[in-house]
C-alpha cells in the first residue's frame, strides 16, 4: 500500500476522485430531500429515478464501445467537463431567477446520475490499464477508501449546509469540485496503449455482443458476477428510499440523513481497510459471500428495527458489506478481463444492474404508494438472500481466481 502511494499517478488521481466525489455527494444527497418535501415528490423522485435509469441503460451501451476505442483519459476528462457545466449553468439560473425549481432539480439528479455512469467506467479501464496487475487488490481498496471517504465528507457537509444556505450556494460548491479535478487529472501522465491493436469498428451491436460472448462462455462465473451486483443495486434502490424511510418511519430531521450517509461511509472505509488481509486470507468468492451476509444482515436491521441508533448501524453494515463485495469483484475483473474488452463487458455487466435496478425501482415506488419504506426494504431484503443462495452455488467458478501472493 505504501509503495502505491508514493506513484504520484495514483495520489493525484486519489485527489481528483475524492475532491469530484465530494461536491457531487453533496448534491445527490440534497436533491432528493429537497424533492421529497415537495408535493407528490415521493412519487415524483421515484419516477425520475427509473426513467433516470431506462435513459441511461440506452446510452451505456454505445459508450462501452467507445470507450474500448478511445483514450480512458479523454473520457474521464469529459465527464468533468459536463459536471462543470451542467452544474455551474444551474446554479447561475438559480441565483438570476432567485428561485429553484423542480425541473431543475430533475434535471440536476440525471446530470449526476449520468456523470457516474460516464466516470466510473473510464477510470475502472483507465487504472486497469497504467498500473501493473500485482497492484490491483490494493488499488481496488485505495479507490474505495477514497470513494467512501468523499461520501462520508459529503454527507456531513450535506447534513450542515441543506438547513443553513441555499442549494444555488451548494451547487457553486459541486461545480468547482469539478474543476479541480479535471486539472488534477489532466497532469496525469497517460498512453492509449489498448488502441495499438483496436479492431475496425462493424457497429454498436457487435461491438456489445463481443462482451457478451466473452461471458456467455464462462456462464457460471458470469452468474457469480452477477450476484455480486446485488448489494450494489439495493444500495441504489435504497437512495431513493433513505430519504423516505427517515422522514416518514424515524420522523428526523435532515442532519440524520446525512450522518445516516456518513454511517454508510464509515462501514465502506471499513472495508476497503480490511480487504486486501481478508483477500490474502480467502479466496475471491468466500470474501464476497462473506460481504454479502453482512449486506444482509444490514438490510435485516433496517426492516426490524426502526430507530435512530438502529438506522445508523444498519447503514454501517450496508457500507461494509456492500464495499466489501464491490472489492472483491473488482479484482476478479481486473485480473480475469482482458483489457481491450473491459469496456464492452462493463457494459453488458451494466445492462444486468440497470435492468435488475429498473425493475426493482418501480417495485419499490408501488410499495411506498401502498403501504412503506419498511416493506419495500423487506422485498431488497429477499432480492440480496436470493442473491446470496446462487452466488454459493456457483462459487467454485472462481476457484482459479484465488488470490495470488502479493509481492
Amino acid at each position: 500500500m505504501i509503495e502505491l502511494l508514493r506513484d504520484f499517478r495514483i495520489r493525484r488521481l486519489l485527489t481528483a476522485n475524492i475532491t469530484g466525489s465530494i461536491g457531487s455527494g453533496i448534491t445527490i444527497i440534497a436533491i432528493p430531500w429537497l424533492l421529497i418535501k415537495r408535493a407528490g415528490g415521493e412519487q415524483l423522485y421515484g419516477y425520475v429515478t427509473v426513467a433516470t435509469t431506462v435513459a441511461l441503460f440506452a446510452i451505456v451501451p454505445h459508450y462501452g464501445a467507445w470507450l474500448d476505442r478511445h483514450s480512458r483519459k479523454t473520457a474521464m476528462l469529459a465527464g468533468e467537463i459536463f459536471g462543470a457545466t451542467c452544474t455551474l449553468t444551474m446554479a447561475a439560473w438559480m441565483l438570476l431567477t432567485g428561485e429553484t425549481a423542480t425541473w431543475q432539480l430533475l434535471l440536476l439528479y440525471f446530470s449526476g446520475m449520468l456523470y457516474y455512469t460516464l466516470h466510473y467506467p473510464a477510470k475502472f479501464a483507465f487504472v486497469q490499464q497504467i498500473f501493473e496487475r500485482r497492484h490491483y487488490q490494493k488499488l481496488m481498496s485505495l479507490l474505495e477508501v477514497q470513494g467512501q471517504t468523499a461520501s462520508m465528507l459529503s454527507g456531513g457537509l450535506a447534513s450542515l449546509l441543506l438547513d443553513h444556505v441555499s442549494f444555488s450556494t451548494i451547487l457553486l460548491i459541486d461545480g468547482s469540485t469539478y474543476v479541480i479535478s479535471y486539472f488534477l487529472q489532466k497532469t496525469i501522465p497517460y498512453e492509449p496503449t489498448h488502441l495499438r491493436d483496436v479492431k475496425p469498428r462493424v457497429g454498436a451491436v457487435a461491438d456489445i455482443m463481443e462482451g457478451l460472448r466473452w461471458l456467455r462462455v464462462r456462464p457460471k462465473f458470469t452468474l457469480f458476477i452477477c450476484c455480486t451486483f446485488a448489494p450494489f443495486i439495493a444500495v441504489m434502490v435504497g437512495n431513493y428510499l433513505f430519504p423516505i424511510y427517515v422522514q416518514h418511519i424515524l420522523h428526523a430531521s435532515a442532519s440524520v440523513f446525512g450522518q445516516g450517509e456518513m454511517a454508510f461511509a464509515v462501514g465502506a472505509i471499513g472495508a476497503a481497510l480490511v480487504g486486501p488481509a481478508l483477500l490474502a486470507r480467502a479466496s475471491y468468492a468466500g470474501a464476497a459471500l462473506i460481504m454479502i451476509a453482512v449486506f444482509t444482515g444490514g438490510l435485516a436491521l433496517m426492516c426490524g428495527v426502526h430507530t435512530v441508533p438502529s438506522f445508523y448501524c444498519a447503514l454501517l453494515l450496508l457500507g461494509l458489506g456492500n464495499a466489501g463485495t464491490r472489492i472483491a469483484r473488482g479484482t476478479v475483473l481486473l485480473h480475469e478481463v482482458p483489457n481491450a474488452l473491459m469496456g464492452r463487458v462493463n457494459v453488458a455487466l451494466v445492462a444486468v444492474d440497470r435492468t435488475l435496478r429498473t425493475l426493482l425501482q418501480l417495485a419499490a415506488i408501488a410499495v411506498v404508494v401502498h403501504a412503506d419504506a419498511v416493506m419495500a426494504y423487506a422485498g431488497l431484503l429477499a432480492f440480496v438472500g436470493g442473491a446470496f443462495v446462487l452466488a454459493y452455488l456457483t462459487r467454485r467458478a472462481l476457484h482459479e481466481s484465488a488470490p495470488a501472493p502479493v509481492a
